[in-house]
């Protein structure tokens, strides 16, 4: 092993008096890393810019065509479309092909009805649920139908001209047929809380004030479990989340529990309209316009499922060029004819993105998904 050879090595103290060329070298390497760190800063902040900037001019909304005419009857199921062409009905699933289908029916006078469990197709006399083997035949005319999860249900016209709601099951077994005397029913559908549900709403005209009634039949116990009553406005809508039931009025936004239909609070919304709804995000929220306005002026309204609603409230003046809006989960999604944008519940503008080709129409289906119509054809777009 090698040895080092001569007496004891000196070492400078490290605080020496007699160093200051060494301490200037040290406050000069000092100042060109700050020099570089700030230079990289710099433009790190410029390249985000760029990217922001290039991003927002550059961001495009896909848009899938497809087989359906804008021209063409159709009703979304949730996951899908349904449309009819030459007496066949069609089926077009939202994010699988594999689950499209054709059912040939061979009539012209057919109508069509679905939700995510089933499909069905009728006219006024018979009702074929698809993927059961034989038809159902009904006395009376078959009005509307409406689809649930295991049933069904069907507004019906005996032939003295009263109407009741059929209830069945998807293989044909009635299970009850509610009728409403002196009422016009004027809408129904299905829901879940802890076992399925149907609504049906009717309305009472021959008591001097209109008074609308909501009830509720519990298709697992088979009996009517409560009834709500809107006495001096009409009903716009309804929306159901898994703890509530929004009714939408003229005047108020009446919220209601699903244990024995308890009122809970109204929220005023005296002269303007609900245009959508979501619970996406967890919250409800709303989007209103004045009532007959221009649709220029819009507010986000979100209200609590507690005991009060707790509002909070946003207005936003919507570009001119817009062609529709609606609240997609947790934000407010703006369509023109060639850009779609996206703001934030607040009201901020959070992204621009330029739609393949001009557009004509945007209808919502899902939280995520638009329907838009162009050039005679619909396409499937994603608004997330």
């Amino acid at each position: 092993m090698a040895t080092q050879q001569g007496g004891t090595r000196t070492y400078a103290p490290v605080n020496s008096a007699g160093s200051p060329s060494r301490r200037k070298k040290k406050k000069k390497k000092n100042s060109t890393l700050i020099f570089s760190m700030v230079t990289l800063g710099i433009l790190g902040i410029a390249l985000l810019i760029y990217q922001f900037i290039f991003n927002q001019q550059e961001a495009t909304v896909s848009m899938e065509i497809t087989p359906i005419s804008a021209t063409a009857t159709y009703i979304n199921t949730g996951d899908g479309l349904l449309y009819q062409t030459d007496g066949q009905i069609h089926f077009y699933h939202l994010t699988d092909n594999k689950n499209n289908y054709t059912y040939g029916m061979g009539a012209s006078d057919i109508r069509m009805s679905g939700s995510e469990s089933m499909t069905v197709v009728f006219n006024k006399a018979q009702l074929q649920v698809v993927g059961e083997k034989t038809p159902l035949s009904f006395t009376g005319a078959v009005e509307e139908v409406e689809c649930g999860t295991s049933h069904l249900a069907l507004m019906r016209q005996a032939e003295d001209g009263t109407e009741s709601v059929l209830i069945i099951t998807r293989s044909g077994e009635q299970i009850a047929d509610l009728s409403y005397p002196d009422q016009c029913i004027i809408d129904f559908g299905f829901y879940t809380t802890t076992s399925e549900m149907l609504w049906i709403e009717t309305l009472n005209v021959g008591t001097g004030a209109p008074m609308t009634t909501i009830s509720t039949y519990d298709l697992s116990k088979q009996e009517v479990t409560g009834m709500i009553h809107v006495q001096s406005q009409l009903v716009d809508d309804i929306y159901i989340t898994p703890d509530s039931m929004f009714v939408v009025c003229t005047n108020q936004i009446i919220r209601f529990i699903h244990e024995g239909n308890k009122e809970i609070y109204r929220r005023m919304i005296y002269g303007y309209e609900v245009l959508d709804f979501s619970f996406a995000s967890g919250t409800p929220t709303f989007l209103l316009t004045t009532r007959g306005g221009d649709f220029h002026t819009v507010r986000i309204l979100t209200l609590a499922e507690g005991s009060a609603p707790a509002p909070v409230e946003t207005t936003l003046q919507l570009p001119t060029e817009g062609v529709s809006a609606f609240i997609m989960g947790s934000r407010l999604a703006v369509a023109s004819r060639e850009q779609l944008l996206t703001y934030t519940i607040k009201g901020r503008l959070s992204t621009t993105a330029t739609f393949e080709q001009p557009i004509d129409t945007a209808i919502k289906l899902t939280d995520t998904k638009l329907l838009l119509s162009s050039n005679g054809m619909f396409y499937i777009a994603n608004a997330n």
